[in-house]
């Protein structure tokens, strides 16, 4: 007579789901809300309001024809970054629109200067356009930093 074989779930099997299962919920809490953000769609880049008075002081420098009217501090996991707006004031067109940043420490010492096209590089005359400059500062933290604009002005 032969017997009905059971069939049974290897114990193996299970030890490993619940391991891979352990290790799952482990990497998430110590990658924190990272994975959240990401699977949501969220940013993760923390804006950061000039007011406040342990972020970096940030200062503007315009030409006689490009004028920065804003600009924004942020930080994400890589980069520093500064938005703003940049205007063509003058009665003239801007060929390659461009923002630099220079980042200072504590000690007034430059750090590093990035520069950026501006979103439209070409601006006639009265027209704006938005800029994000992006620089890798490693471990270092700035201080400060000054926002110039800059371009190519064309005649007749």
């Amino acid at each position: 007579m032969k017997e009905a074989a059971i069939v049974e779930t290897p114990s193996n099997f299970i030890t490993y789901v619940t391991i891979f299962l352990i290790l799952m919920v482990c990497l998430m809490i110590a990658i924190g809300s990272s994975i959240l953000d990401f699977a949501t769609g969220t940013s993760n880049v923390t804006q950061i309001s000039t007011s406040a008075t342990d972020l970096p002081a940030g200062d503007v420098i315009n030409t006689k024809y490009l004028e920065i009217t804003n600009h924004s501090f942020s930080e994400d996991l890589l980069f520093t970054i500064v938005n703003g707006t940049i205007v063509n004031n003058s009665n003239n067109t801007i060929n390659s629109a461009e923002v630099s940043v220079q980042f200072y420490d504590v000690n007034d010492t430059l750090i590093t200067s990035s520069t950026e096209n501006a979103k439209f590089v070409i601006l006639a005359p009265g027209e704006n356009s938005s800029f994000s400059v992006r620089s890798d500062l490693g471990d270092e933290i700035p201080n400060s930093y000054t926002v110039i604009p800059g371009g190519d002005i064309q005649v007749g």
